[in-house]
């Protein structure tokens, strides 16, 4: 028995120290709720400005795309976007909800499942960027996809500072498994941000108790680029510390076959941006490429290091010029430690610095190639109880010989510096087309901006006209990398035309293409200028009719008219807002070509009497009541033979309001435009034909019809006004200059003697006493010097010659006639 109780007690021994062993597991891994990961995607959706849809059931990937030009798009996902030949396609990874893993693929570490995919969309076939793990295409391996790429890495201070960055600190693989699922780790959801598709991945990172959510979307403005970006929120009762890291294995290649390295160019964009990687020509990356780096960005990494892939520690930028040589040591990017010397990457390198060039030798992985990769950092995080984190990047590529222009469109008030933008106020508008291309030139065909009203262009510009830009730069190639700038003043007019949110809205247009290629295209940047609406707000405009010509019409900005019409102008005046006019001084110039009509001057229909002399118009105003149309009106009379424009600006000066506002001069929105035009020569003939010649004949006793050999002069015609009109021909038989010769008439009966052949219906009309025109459906204009002499030329009459005609030589006379026809 004693035996038998020994045992037991050991068994019972056993049994507790299990039981403590399974609490101890039980308290380093919690077990999430899909509730608690519900209440924490809601947290965080607070933060990232997105109204989400979540994908369930094990949901495939989608993929967004950002549209570069010429059928080319910068394509993002998690997980794969290609199929087995190389082709996009958008859904087909169920992996993506699923626990990432860590392993290993002929003999490096790789970690699967909801990897962060970046890549060009080049006419339906897939380029990576990023290098890709073999299979890692829909139908085989999907998970695979960027597998050599650590992605959000958060390292703690739980080993000393100096703690390597590896595969095993990525932040997925650190993921609490949900309650729900064994197999499931994140939740996966979709939304629009900035124009485009935007995924989301959240999960729980058992590691430091928090929740997180991965993010990618477009970059806003239309930028070609793919922001990443990471929220961690913490929802315990302390805070949580933490240093975030983000490691990636670049691929810029179009096969992606899993063994592919692209021992390519890698350098420092300068100013501690970033970096970017060009593919050079290598067979497997054709067309060359270009891939870069860049933390302008909201909450952007701070140090970033160039590196190959091997060895495994992240931390290590490479091997000393051989693969059997030793790690380099400085720099290093490693965890904490951050103002050490050495430990800064290469934030520091200047642009265009080779990151894989050391002073005395290259950087090689164990092959000795120059397989890309690249580590970037942030600084040490506290993230208080119940507070989120927030941390980016930006990712870009581009083909070779590709431009894709990105317009901006920005503004500074000139007149004051307050922060507020008023009416008078005097703005400086810069459109800024940037070429984000690579090898490449965009030409800016056309550049096309229609200032709103309340936006009056005040600087020379090209082809200004209305107050609208229409036309291209005098240098309109864009060279990949720089931006071609224009600048446009404008003065904020008390018209402005305010939207609901008390803005001005300017949008500018440029149309173009890139240099060799005919994809042209057009991109648009609008922005809105907040108005601060005064208390003495109102509206001054000028209006002129031609009285003469059309008393009963409306007024208008500009109208035509000519030497003695009458010109009525109007001006009209409405205050709004809490001031009003209480006195002013009102004052124009009649413009050359014109002259006042004495005693025409009234406001609101009473008499002023002027207090100028000459063409000076001026009064004192007196109070005007608001919200009510003030009317100023006169006469001027025509008196310019000439062409002229006569253009006049009325102004209210020496403004008193009755709140003793600060008013400067105040002028007309738009200036008032009589057209003088010249007046039209008097309707008359300038010159007619002086001989019709029919030859001459030998009489053998039979009637003929003779053409005309040749007409002698020219038919020229002025018309004065732009109306129909008729030329017309007679010849009388039986009066007083009828065809003859020694006073025998040629025709003595009553038939046909002279026929005129109407060129337009060639029709043959007998003339007679009665008009006939020499173009049936007449003509219509204004002219000056009308030459119709094609009308009347040879061959265009008929003379009937009897066959008992007697010899001799016969003269006799038309008679030209010129009106106007009904209209």
């Amino acid at each position: 028995m004693r035996k038998f109780k020994l045992i037991i007690k050991i068994s019972l021994m056993l049994l507790t120290i299990f039981t403590i062993f399974l609490k101890i597991q039980t308290t380093e891994v919690k077990a999430v709720s899909t509730s608690d990961l519900y209440d924490a995607a809601s947290v965080l959706s607070r933060y990232d400005g997105i109204r989400w849809t979540q994908q369930t059931n094990m949901p495939p990937n989608q993929v967004g795309e950002i549209p570069l030009n010429d059928n080319v798009s910068l394509g993002y996902t998690f997980g794969a976007a290609r199929d087995k030949n190389g082709n996009v396609v958008t859904g087909g990874d169920t992996t993506i909800t699923k626990a990432s893993t860590t392993g290993t693929e002929n003999g490096a570490p790789i970690i699967k499942n909801s990897k962060v995919n970046v890549f060009i969309d080049n006419n339906g076939t897939y380029y990576g960027v990023i290098h890709q793990g073999a299979n890692s295409y829909i139908g085989s391996d999907p998970g695979n996809a960027s597998n050599t790429s650590i992605d959000f890495a958060l390292l703690t201070g739980s080993a000393n500072p100096g703690t390597t960055f590896t595969s095993s600190m990525n932040l997925l693989v650190q993921s609490a498994s949900l309650d729900s699922s064994s197999n499931a780790t994140k939740l996966f959801y979709t939304g629009t941000s900035n124009g485009h598709l935007a995924l989301r991945l959240v999960g729980y990172n058992a590691k430091i108790h928090s929740f997180y959510e991965i993010l990618l979307r477009a970059a806003p403005h239309g930028d070609p680029i793919v922001q990443r970006e990471l929220y961690v929120y913490n929802p315990e009762s302390s805070s949580v510390q933490f240093q975030t890291f983000f490691g990636e294995d670049t691929g810029l290649t179009s096969l992606n076959s899993g063994t592919d390295v692209d021992n390519v160019p890698m350098k420092a964009i300068g100013g501690g941006k970033g970096l970017y990687i060009e593919s050079g020509s290598k067979d497997f990356a054709s067309p060359a490429s270009k891939l870069y780096i860049t933390n302008e960005i909201a909450d952007g990494f701070k140090d970033f290091m160039g590196r190959v892939l091997t060895p495994s520690d992240w931390s290590v930028k490479g091997k000393q010029g051989y693969g059997s040589s030793s790690d380099i040591v400085s720099p290093k990017l490693t965890w904490g430690d951050s103002d050490k010397i050495g430990n800064q990457g290469d934030t520091a390198d200047a642009a265009g610095t080779d990151l894989l060039q050391m002073p005395n030798y290259k950087v090689v992985d164990k092959n000795d190639k120059q397989d890309t990769a690249y580590i970037l950092r942030w600084p040490e995080s506290t993230v208080p109880a119940g507070g989120v984190a927030h941390f980016g990047s930006n990712i870009g590529a581009m083909l070779s010989g590709l431009a894709v222009p990105l317009l901006s469109q920005s503004y500074k008030n000139i007149t004051n510096t307050n922060g507020t933008n008023n009416v008078g106020d005097n703005l400086q508008f810069t459109f800024t087309l940037k070429n984000t291309g690579y090898n490449s030139s965009w030409i800016i065909d056309k550049i096309l901006d229609s200032f709103p009203k309340g936006l009056k262009i005040t600087s020379s510009v090209i082809n200004n006209s209305n107050n609208t830009i229409d036309g291209a730069p005098s240098s309109s190639a864009v060279k990949d990398g720089t931006s071609d700038v224009l600048t446009v003043d404008a003065t904020i007019t008390n018209e402005a035309p305010l939207n609901n949110d008390g803005n001005l809205v300017n949008t500018v247009t440029y149309t173009g293409h890139t240099s060799g290629k005919s994809d042209t295209q057009s991109i648009s940047s609008s922005i809105k200028i907040p108005v601060k609406i005064p208390n003495f707000n109102y509206s001054f405009q000028n209006y002129v009719k031609n009285e003469t010509t059309n008393a009963d019409g409306d007024y208008a900005s500009k109208v035509t008219a000519h030497k003695d019409d009458v010109i009525d102008y109007k001006v009209d005046f409405n205050s709004t807002g809490s001031d009003s006019l209480k006195d002013s001084y009102f004052y124009d110039v009649i413009p050359d070509g014109l002259e006042i009509v004495p005693n025409s001057f009234a406001l609101n229909g009473t008499s002023i009497t002027n207090s100028e002399s000459g063409n000076k118009l001026g009064f004192m105003t007196g109070s005007l009541n608001n919200n009510t149309d003030n009317i100023i009106t006169f006469k001027a009379k025509v008196t310019s033979p000439t062409a002229l424009t006569a253009s006049n600006t009325a102004q209210l000066t020496h403004i008193t309001t009755s709140q003793k506002e600060n008013v400067s001069t105040i002028n007309a929105e738009e200036p008032a435009i009589v057209d003088i035009q010249a007046v039209a020569a008097a309707t008359a003939f300038k010159e007619v034909p002086s001989n019709i010649d029919f030859g001459s004949i030998n009489s053998v006793n039979l009637e003929k019809l003779l053409l005309n050999k040749s007409t002698t002069g020219k038919l020229l015609v002025s018309h004065g006004s732009a109306t129909p009109f008729d030329v017309d021909v007679s010849y009388d038989n039986n009066g007083s200059n009828s065809i003859e010769s020694n006073g025998k008439k040629l025709i003595q009966d009553d038939g046909d003697s002279l026929l005129f052949n109407q060129a337009d219906t060639n029709t043959w009309a007998s003339l007679s006493s009665a008009e006939t025109p020499i173009k049936t459906d007449g003509f219509n204009g204004s002219y000056d010097n009308l030459d119709l002499t094609k009308y009347v030329g040879s061959e265009k009459w008929k003379l009937r010659v009897p066959a008992a005609t007697e010899a001799g030589e016969y003269n006799g006379q038309i008679t030209w006639a010129i009106a106007d026809t009904p209209q």
